[in-house]
């Protein structure tokens, strides 16, 4: 019986390919079918809204992108290849895409090679690459892990081995000219003036601050006064600049500003997101990029969750809770929509991106004013596989 329904098989499968090739397979009477002509169609002129979206792609991690997103529209326009768990940052004039990574010459394994690529934002087309130490630190992305000094000379490049070091490229020279070792401490902050200035945040709750000269090696370096106190309660790494002021937020919900202007940093009295009947019941800040800062009134948003524990610091949002930063008060509260990253569109008319962490939806809020925060203007299609960052142009 069953060698007969075999045969049964066989004899059909046969017959239905060969009456789907007479009616309209190749080299019929029909004709043969047109051949296909690709065409590549330009990118739109590039406005505010156009997010960059970095996915670690972590199910196969050595094939990791970047995404080109239309917030306006919430359409997808193109991506770039990311390589091995990269670090990705916009130029500051917002022409060029910045990307550290890795590669091995036998796909996961062999040779590693580390590079920075470049790559236009008005076609997302190759320029070109840089190679760099194989040291760069290799985790999901976050802001800390790779800047430009002010002045765009300069691309600070975070590595570990697992020693911590920052590696300088000269964009001009295209080459790394430097490695200045950071040990106990992680992340870059690049000041706004001296443009050969940064700092970096350490084990033991304090700044170091670098000077570079002008070839990119480190001319002098100080420790600030310890600002938080890592036992009790640590800050997470990712951090706002608006002007002059960083922004960081603690596990337990501490706001702490930071001047980085003058000789040397200064701290602001820290102040808290949460009231008493908030701490009572457990909420805490959570995510990855999971606070934004919206210049032109002063907000702050937050991703918040209720219930917090040990380890629930990269939960995805309940609620995003919204701040005035001036008067340090919370003065609206927003669906959460499961976000564990957001960026806000820094124009006239600036927009709130929150990436939830459930499907992969970006979700847009007008946020000219705390009215418009009570419904999403868009909400896209799930985007990539597993992303982590945003950017806006």
């Amino acid at each position: 019986m069953v060698h007969s329904l075999v045969r049964w098989s066989r004899t059909n499968a046969c017959k239905a390919a060969m009456l789907a090739f007479a009616v309209g397979g190749l080299g019929t009477a029909h004709g043969e079918l047109p051949v296909e002509t690709l065409t590549m169609e330009p990118l739109a002129a590039a406005d505010p809204y156009r997010i960059y979206l970095t996915d670690p792609v972590m199910p196969h991690l050595v094939d990791g992108r970047v995404h080109v997103i239309d917030g306006s529209r919430m359409r997808y326009l193109g991506l770039t290849g990311a390589g091995f768990s990269a670090s990705t940052v916009l130029s500051r004039d917002r022409k060029e895409l910045y990307v550290a990574t890795t590669y091995h010459s036998r796909l996961q394994r062999g040779t590693r090679t580390d590079v920075v690529e470049v790559y236009n934002t008005d076609d997302l087309s190759f320029k070109h690459e840089i190679e760099i130490p194989a040291k760069h630190a290799q985790g999901l992305q976050i802001k800390a892990l790779l800047q430009t000094t002010s002045d765009n000379r300069f691309l600070l490049v975070q590595n570990a081995t697992p020693a911590t070091s920052v590696t300088v490229v000269d964009l001009q020279q295209r080459k790394a000219v430097g490695e200045i070792a950071n040990p106990g401490c992680w992340g870059v902050l690049p000041w706004r003036a001296p443009a050969t200035r940064f700092s970096t945040v350490c084990g033991d709750g304090t700044l170091m601050t670098f000077d570079l000269d002008a070839t990119g090696a480190n001319a002098t370096s100080a420790r600030s006064a310890k600002f938080f106190d890592p036992d009790v309660d640590p800050v997470f790494m990712h951090y706002e600049m608006l002007d002059d002021r960083a922004t960081f937020v603690s596990y337990a919900g501490k706001v702490h500003g930071i001047e980085l202007a003058g000789t040397e940093p200064r701290f602001e009295q820290p102040w808290s997101l949460l009231d008493a009947a908030s701490a009572k019941r457990g909420w805490r800040p959570g995510g990855y990029q999971f606070f934004a800062v919206e210049p032109r009134r002063g907000r702050l948003f937050v991703a918040m969750h209720e219930g917090a524990a040990e380890g629930s610091h990269k939960n995805p949002a309940k609620e995003v809770w919204v701040f005035d930063l001036n008067r340090k008060q919370r003065v609206a509260r927003m669906p959460g929509h499961t976000a564990i990253s957001m960026t806000v569109a820094r124009t006239e008319t600036p927009r709130l991106f929150l990436l939830s962490g459930a499907d992969n939806s970006i979700v847009a809020y007008d946020v000219r004013d705390d009215s418009r925060l009570k419904k999403p203007l868009i909400v896209s299609a799930p985007m990539g596989e597993t992303p982590v960052y945003l950017e806006t142009h």
